[in-house]
């Protein structure tokens, strides 16, 4: 108090000279703050105690001398010194320093601060002192609010004078801005002898001078990089007192928040801090929900728009330093936290549901059922919030919102078929179109919610305008994705993609999944066995089938690449190119002038522009395509999908649509319906003969001829006469043998109503069509063999039985049996199918074949695919 009243007695002048250096002592009484004012001179320190007994000197910098006094009391001032001195020796604990060196230009941020803060202060003198002192910094430095206060020794400052205090904060920080920065950094020296009680004011008369920072700090330094820096400084500051007593959140929601988030540079800066101190931190610690509840505090549309900005470059970042998995990238820790952001800005906000709904959709799909449980809740919230704020806030008339609260209802159960929140790591089965990889998100998963997120799309929309701009803006982030390498989420971007390919598909589009279905290819045939890339491009292109235009120039090209692909791929992935072949047909179809004969011719014309690339191909596989054999091609390709009960189903819907696009339906009569077919006009075919041998059951038969738009025979009876030798007997012999070399691939593999089924077909052809089962009495030999030796149904005994039998009876037969067992028969064989462009049938048309594609054969398909591009 002392000293302050002798700093009253300094004029202005004086103390702009005088007050050079400060040295500021924070004592343990809240409110007591002393200094200790130095005199400055232009002479160089000397080294040199003068002659004079009242002489001493205070030495610091490894010994030299920087001041010197003299004083009759030099005696009892340093017994003072030194007693200070060892009082304060013996204190081990850890203190911070009690001083601190300031610059003249740190005077007036200093003095104003300790002004503005003991303005509160409970001691009337004391703030009587912080006025007064405030009136002196102001006509000290010529402040231009200098005329607002009045330096008089009988003023009664109350209190509680915030209003005062904020108020000409404000008014110094907007007229004053070149102190923003000085200000600012010795608020937060100051920080910790605040006492509790001022510590909220305090915040409120911080508050005015933040947004300065921007034209005062960063305009103000020629490098902007330097002073985005400082700003950075400031509010790594600003952070750590949030975090270092959260009580105060409110004060700064209040006050702090509001003044950061009006100006977008110190927004973007603040947000950098925030983030990076989260990372430092870790995402379970409870300093992370405090900097959580910071970014919900402001909340605002800017800083919404940039974390899931960010959140969504962040993801496409991982395709930098790639990995397989994104939970072992480098991006994922930043991808936990802006999730937490997003979760925790996401709800009870409609505006960000509305604007960012696409971005939202788009974060979900790449990160649902990825990492540890606490991760994917995440995800799960984030949609759940989304979704229920929009219910909570669109417009939307009473049909939509019924459909849309069904839908939030139907998410929130966290369907096993949907959500996986606990993660589990399956084994590699590869059985259905969306296959399930060990470690790896199910595709099938992602598809489903994508579909579902379509949906919402159309449902909550305010507009139509609305939801073709959402569907629009998620496809062109789908997009970006999926065609920049990144195995940790360009599958998804896939899967995603075909789901969203509901409008009409360019081949601009095409093209690009095209060219990313040869990489695949590419690295598929190398040492990355992975196939989920592969099955996600392939599922996406048979999605976007249907929305193809029938002029479009990829159309007959793309029926032949999904051909090679159904050869190349393994027994795992038979689903998925057989699902693309057939989404291929459908988009032919759809022309309505490539039906029956005119199917194969058309194909076939296709088929020249890669007749290079395509021919090899053939050669290698043993299976050619021309006019006479198209359709027992298409079987050979088909043919192992029907002995595995995976992919009978699929293998079944395929032939069935090959089988109606070559037989023209007859017109309406007898109450029939326009198109449909009777099973005994149908005429001869590959395609139905395999159909009728393989199907098992009344229910499977019906589903796939009523797909061929062929009224089902009422009994078995009816599918016997459909194979029975009357009906066979336009068939030409080379065509029966094949036939009947198809339906014997695989048959150890075969149930035992199929097997017993074809065992009579064989016995009747046996006897009706001699000359077609001698050329297959070798396989036939080896199969009976197989069945008597190991077979235990009745049925399918005594068909073999009943064939046996009949080979026996005939000599012809049994010398054919004979040359079978020495060899020669399937010798004779091979050759005959050779000659009929067959000869690899065996080799790699069965379930297990005896030879796998090489990489030149993968490198081939890549020629057909850039061909075909």
């Amino acid at each position: 108090d002392e000293l302050f009243h002798k700093l009253e007695l300094l004029t202005p002048t004086e103390l702009s000279k005088q007050l050079s250096r400060i040295y500021v002592y924070n004592m343990s009484s809240a409110f007591r703050n002393a200094f200790v004012v130095y005199y400055t001179s232009t002479r160089r320190p000397t080294s040199v105690k003068p002659d004079d007994d009242s002489a001493f000197g205070l030495r610091a910098d490894n010994g030299k001398i920087v001041m010197y006094f003299t004083s009759p009391q030099k005696v009892e001032i340093l017994q003072t010194i030194r007693s200070a001195k060892a009082k304060y020796g013996k204190d081990t604990r850890s203190l911070k320093s009690l001083e601190r060196l300031i610059r003249p230009q740190d005077v007036p941020g200093t003095l104003l601060n300790l002004a503005l803060t003991n303005l509160a202060s409970p001691d009337h003198i004391l703030r009587l002192s912080s006025y007064n002192l405030l009136g002196a910094l102001c006509r000290a430095f010529n402040f231009t609010t200098a005329s607002k206060v009045v330096c008089t020794k009988d003023i009664a400052v109350p209190l509680d004078p915030s209003r005062f205090i904020v108020d000409i904060s404000r008014t110094l920080a907007q007229a004053e801005p070149q102190l923003t920065s000085d200000f600012l950094n010795e608020f937060f020296v100051g920080w910790d002898s605040f006492s509790e009680e001022q510590k909220p004011l305090s915040l409120a008369y911080l508050a005015p001078w933040l947004p300065g920072l921007r034209s005062s700090v960063l305009a103000a330094e020629p490098d902007s990089e330097k002073g985005r820096e400082k700003i950075a400084s400031l509010f790594r500051k600003l952070i750590d007192v949030t975090l270092s007593d959260p009580t105060l959140s409110f004060t700064l929601e209040q006050t702090i928040w509001p003044a950061i988030q009006g100006d977008e540079v110190l927004l973007d800066v603040f947000l950098e801090e925030v983030i990076k101190t989260a990372l430092s931190i870790g995402l379970h610690d409870e300093q992370t929900e405090t900097l959580t509840s910071i970014v919900t505090a402001i909340g605002s549309i800017t800083l919404r728009g940039k974390i899931v900005t960010r959140l969504r470059k962040a993801l496409n970042r991982s395709s930098m330093r790639q990995s397989k998995y994104l939970t072992d990238n480098v991006v994922w820790p930043e991808v936990c936290i802006l999730l937490q952001f997003c979760v925790s800005l996401s709800f009870d906000s409609g505006i960000q549901s509305q604007m960012f709904l696409p971005e939202i959709f788009h974060i979900v799909t790449m990160l649902a059922n990825t990492g540890a449980p606490d991760i994917r809740v995440l995800v799960h919230r984030l949609l759940i919030n989304s979704i229920h704020a929009a219910c909570t806030s669109f417009h939307l008339d009473e049909a939509r919102q019924t459909k849309l609260r069904g839908i939030l209802e139907s998410l929130s159960e966290t369907r096993t078929d949907i959500w996986s929140i606990t993660p589990t790591y399956p084994g590699r089965d590869g059985a259905s179109m969306s296959t399930t990889q060990e470690y790896g998100p199910n595709l099938a998963a992602t598809e489903t919610l994508a579909g579902i997120m379509f949906e919402i799309c159309s449902v909550a929309a305010p507009s139509t305008d609305i939801a073709n701009a959402w569907r629009s803006r998620w496809m062109s982030l789908v997009a970006s994705t999926a065609f920049q390498n990144n195995p940790a989420i360009q599958p998804r971007a896939f899967s995603v993609m075909g789901c969203l390919a509901r409008e009409e598909v360019d081949d601009d589009l095409l093209y690009q999944v095209l060219v990313a279905l040869r990489i695949s290819v590419a690295r598929f045939s190398g040492e990355d066995t992975n196939n989920e890339m592969l099955v996600a491009i392939v599922t996406a292109l048979s999605r976007m089938m249907a929305k193809l235009p029938s002029t479009s120039r990829y159309g007959i090209q793309l029926f032949w690449l999904a051909t090679f692909l159904l050869r190349l791929v393994p027994q795992s992935l038979f689903n998925c190119a057989a699902v693309f072949l057939e989404s291929v047909l459908t988009n032919i179809n759809t022309s309505g002038d490539t039906r029956g004969a005119e199917l194969v011719a058309h194909l076939l014309q296709g088929r020249e522009q890669l007749e290079e690339v395509a021919l090899p191909l053939d050669v290698f596989y043993g299976i050619h395509f021309n006019a006479e054999n198209f359709h027992f091609a298409v079987c050979a390709c088909l043919v192992r999908g029907l002995s595995d009960t995976m992919t009978k189903a699929t293998a079944l819907h395929v032939m069935a649509t090959f089988l109606d696009m070559t037989t023209l339906g007859p017109a309406a009569s007898d109450g029939e319906k326009a198109g449909t077919k009777k099973l005994k006009e149908v005429p001869y075919s590959p395609y139905l003969s395999l159909i009728l041998s393989r199907a098992v059951g009344q229910d499977e038969l019906k589903d796939a001829l009523w797909l061929a738009g062929i009224k089902p025979p009422s009994s078995e009876a009816g599918v016997r006469k459909a194979r029975s030798m009357e009906r066979l007997s336009a068939v030409k012999d080379t065509d029966l043998l094949l036939n009947t070399v198809l339906e014997l691939v695989d048959f150890s593999y075969l149930e035992d109503g199929v097997q017993s089924r074809t065992l009579q077909w064989l016995n009747e052809l046996a006897a009706g069509r001699p000359a077609v089962v001698m050329h297959v009495c070798s396989p036939i030999l080896a199969i009976l063999d197989d069945i008597l030796l190991h077979c235990q149904n009745s049925a399918t005994l005594g068909a073999a039985h009943d064939l046996l039998q009949t080979l026996t009876s005939n000599p012809e037969f049994a010398a054919a049996m004979e040359s079978g067992s020495n060899g020669n028969g399937a010798s004779v064989l091979n050759d005959v199918l050779e000659d009929m462009g067959f000869g690899g049938l065996w080799r790699f048309c069965s379930l297990n074949p005896q030879q796998e594609p090489d990489k030149q054969c993968f490198a081939q398909t890549e020629k057909l695919i850039d061909v075909s591009t």
